[in-house]
């Protein structure tokens, strides 16, 4: 009867090992396979007091970090980012950054220049398509990076601000990799009415001390690419820091919309944070939460 107990537990603890074992693999699977190749759509409404009224109900399709590099799997993931674009048809399409991977795996190059201005030639909307440059630009060059965007039909505005249909918007420059003046900047945006920011980290939101209805749009994140459910993501949950979440959210008395990416970061590993285009909805007052 001993006998027979002890070799019930011994089964029983191997089952649980192999158990054990086989969740690992299928997570791994998942998570360094299957999910870092999906492509979501983040839907978002956001309302901005005067907001110009043909704004409203406007549609953005917001794409970043897709840190493309040299391998088959990028060139079918730009192939969809594009068809998901299209299939969407918004009246304006907003850049943040971070379009290509440089450095991060041996061998790992980016794209071509020339099927990163054909990716970019098909990111075509009716009210323009406007860009900023991440981190990963410093490292691909930024020169460059502004020249294929250019040749595409993208116009860059980094320290500048235009007017969309009404709508001022202005671009600010990531100051981990560039300089930044602050008294500048704020000069440049000062006005009346709504502000949209384009910037590739939503951090640069603390610098902004404009009096007017801000939204900015940032990426950079990754939402930490490993999200705990019901906690956030991994990184923020070990480092006990407050993150910034995917997502629209209020910070330092204004709104940031974060989108998680395009892409991944070095092996690109995600576990319940896939790839995503975003697309922000412009509301009346009163149709948002936030």
């Amino acid at each position: 009867m001993e006998q027979e107990r002890r070799n019930s537990l011994k089964r029983l603890f191997r089952l649980l090992e192999w158990g054990f074992c086989g969740c690992i693999v299928l997570i791994l699977l998942w998570g360094g396979v299957i999910e870092p190749n999906m492509l979501c759509v983040r839907r978002c409404d956001v309302t901005l007091p005067g907001l110009p009224e043909r704004f409203r109900g406007a549609r953005a399709v917001i794409i970043a970090d897709t840190h493309f590099g040299n391998t088959f799997i990028d060139r079918l993931r730009k192939a969809r980012i594009v068809r998901y674009f299209k299939k969407e048809k918004p009246e304006l399409c907003l850049l943040l950054g971070d379009y290509i991977a440089v450095g991060s795996i041996p061998g790992y190059g980016a794209m071509t220049e020339k099927e990163l201005i054909r990716f970019f030639s098909e990111l075509k909307a009716p009210w323009g398509t406007y860009a900023v440059l991440g981190n990963h630009e410093l490292w691909y060059g930024r020169k460059r990076m502004a020249d294929i965007l250019e040749k595409a039909g993208i116009r860059m505005i980094e320290n500048q601000l235009v007017k969309v249909k009404g709508l001022d918007v202005a671009g600010v420059p990531d100051a981990s990799v560039v300089p930044f003046d602050r008294k500048q900047y704020n000069a440049l945006i000062r006005g009346e009415g709504s502000l949209l920011l384009l910037s590739h980290k939503g951090g640069m939101l603390r610098q902004i001390d404009s009096s007017r209805s801000v939204l900015m749009l940032s990426a950079d994140t990754h939402g930490g690419q490993i999200r705990i459910p019901g906690v956030g993501s991994l990184k923020d949950f070990l480092s006990r820091r407050k993150e910034f979440a995917p997502g629209l959210s209020n910070w330092w008395g204004k709104k940031l919309f974060i989108t998680v990416g395009a892409g991944g970061h070095r092996l690109g590993f995600r576990l319940f944070c896939p790839p995503e285009i975003a697309v922000v909805t412009f509301k009346e007052e009163g149709k948002s939460a936030i």
